[in-house]
């Protein structure tokens, strides 16, 4: 969609089937792109995991309406919509009671369905006072809508999920990072998979602010936590447009979708000390955000392992099953998404008990991410057909050869987080061009 928005930009008539239940995305994402309207055919989904012969049924079916859009297309004279400065952010008037604001925001769009703090002038300034850029500037155009945020909106949003002036460097920080080519806002936003943000924080401002790290951390009574991950979903939706049922097309959604992850290491109780900010090249001193997208986490509950072998062996075994069907084996040679060099990544949220367990025998990350890599195989036969085709220098195989998931030890990254017990989650990442973005929180 993309390629043929650059195509058409230049002069050269294009005409795009689409499936049907993907052309309101697709206009949505041309409208964004900065064209008023394109030339759309519409195909009936699914066109995935279909025979031969339905396939070229609705090839012959759609080739007629290709060159009639083709040879006779005109754009809409209603394509064509006003655009509305960012800055400054429209004011209302309002008289009623809470319940009727709540509803009359979700009603026009401005909420996501739980209930918000009411935005007034007066707390948006106050939010405001937070941080030192000022309130015209536009921090992030959110696609795929492409809305301008700017500082203000941030405060505004930061105001309906109940941050505080203090977080606004940490808002801003998780909007530089979400805002970074490397993780494809744009993917994550509009996919058919129960994608989540997750936001992992280090550094002294995770006491400084009370930002959960040790027991429930991902759980509730942690404000900083859901105040922020609320905040990332409010500006996702209202900004960036990606809600369900035409833009946001996740087959079944989440609970991400509502209050994104957020959560933060707890160095104090890593064994390997070295904490995951400080092995991207930062300071023990920084205060550091990362974030990347990923499908939803899984469970590893080992209260048995005694040596660090059992419990990453165990930890392999969900490894290899995440995100099943879609994991496609020795990731950097997997071409179906036309990405040859596609890497994916897994992370670890490991319990500090299990990161002791396999401290004992493993001393580096590194060589407990190695030692997962060598493990983290499946017999070719369990992956999805057509996804994993080994190249030629892995040798010969058959449907029961062990074919490894990863390549390399970069690809699982541990982080240690939550309090006692015997538990650790997996969360693999969405399988696009994404990466794990690091950033500094500036203050």
């Amino acid at each position: 969609m993309v390629d043929q928005s650059q195509v058409e930009k230049v002069g050269i008539p294009t005409v795009t089937a689409s499936s049907d239940q993907f052309t309101g995305l697709a206009k949505n994402t041309v409208k964004s792109l900065g064209l008023p309207d394109m030339a759309f055919v519409d195909v009936a989904h699914p066109m995935g995991m279909i025979s031969l012969q339905e396939i070229r049924a609705r090839a012959d079916e759609a080739f007629p309406k290709i060159v009639q859009m083709a040879t006779n297309w005109k754009p809409s004279a209603t394509a064509v919509q006003k655009i509305t400065p960012a800055y400054p952010a429209e004011r209302i008037k309002f008289k009623g009671t809470y319940e009727a604001l709540d509803k009359m925001f979700y009603d026009k769009g401005w909420s996501i369905g739980l209930p918000i703090i009411p935005p007034t002038p007066e707390k948006v300034a106050a939010m405001l006072k937070g941080t030192k850029r000022k309130p015209d500037e536009i921090v992030w155009a959110v696609p795929p809508r492409m809305g301008q945020l700017t500082v203000e909106l941030v405060a505004a949003y930061g105001v309906m999920a109940r941050c505080k002036p203090e977080h606004m460097p940490l808002l801003l920080a998780v909007v530089k990072a979400l805002s970074n080519p490397d993780y494809d806002w744009r993917g994550n936003s509009t996919t058919t998979a129960p994608t989540n943000p997750v936001i992992i924080i280090n550094g002294p401002i995770l006491d400084e602010l009370g930002i959960g790290y040790s027991t429930g951390a991902l759980g509730g009574e942690m404000p900083v936590n859901i105040s922020v991950g609320y905040f990332i979903n409010l500006v996702g939706d209202i900004i960036g447009g990606s809600v369900p049922p035409e833009i946001d097309k996740s087959t079944h959604g989440s609970r991400g979708d509502l209050v994104a992850v957020v959560i933060g290491e707890n160095e104090k109780l890593n064994p390997w000390k070295q904490s995951y900010a400080v092995e991207q090249g930062f300071k023990p001193t920084d205060n550091v955000l990362t974030a990347y997208s990923a499908y939803m986490g899984n469970i590893n509950v080992d209260h048995t392992s005694v040596k660090g072998e059992e419990l990453l062996n165990t930890m392999a075994a969900g490894l290899a099953g995440a995100a099943s069907g879609v994991s496609a084996c020795m990731t950097r040679f997997d071409r179906s998404y036309a990405v040859e060099n596609a890497v994916r990544f897994a992370f670890l949220f490991l319990g500090p008990e299990h990161a002791d367990t396999i401290y004992n025998d493993f001393r580096t990350k590194k060589s407990a991410s190695e030692y997962l890599v060598k493990k983290t195989v499946l017999p070719l036969w369990m992956y999805a057909p057509a996804r994993c085709k080994p190249p030629k220098e892995f040798g010969p195989y058959d449907a029961n050869t062990p074919i490894p998931r990863f390549t390399g030890p970069e690809q699982i990254r541990i982080i240690v987080t939550g309090g006692p017990g015997k538990q650790s989650q997996i969360w693999p990442t969405f399988p696009s061009v994404t990466k794990p973005v690091s950033v500094l929180i500036e203050k």
